[in-house]
């Protein structure tokens, strides 16, 4: 009995040991690459669960993180559960892991792949 869980860590810690497992890469934070403000009003779209909404031209361009003053009532469902407050801004922000980027919702965390969108890790 106590040879056979002397082999069975063995093996463990042998196959623990052989194993190279990469890290998984973190999402990190991004920014355009050049100007693609219909691609993101679609991702925010989707992610929203709301009518395309306007984006400036220049949004994660010079930064990461981007403040739409108001979606307004008519954009979002009435429903619409994501941590948010009639007439808030929402926030966003631009993501990136294994040269995919990504649009997070800041208040709900909730996140939408942009697979069309290119974008770069800020440094």
């Amino acid at each position: 009995m106590k040879a056979s869980i002397t082999s069975l860590l063995l093996v463990s810690v042998l196959f623990g040991c052989s194993s190279k497992q990469e890290p998984t890469p973190k999402l990190q934070h991004a920014r355009l690459t050049e100007p693609q403000s219909q691609l993101i009003a679609l991702g925010i779209a989707r992610l929203m669960h709301s009518k395309p909404v306007n984006v400036a031209e220049d949004a994660f361009i010079n930064s990461s993180i981007l403040v739409i003053e108001s979606l307004n009532n008519a954009a979002i469902p009435e429903k619409s559960n994501h941590g948010s407050y009639p007439d808030m801004p929402e926030r966003f922000e631009l993501l990136i892991k294994n040269q995919m980027c990504f649009v997070r919702h800041l208040d709900s965390k909730a996140t939408e792949p942009l697979p069309l969108v290119k974008c770069k890790a800020v440094d």
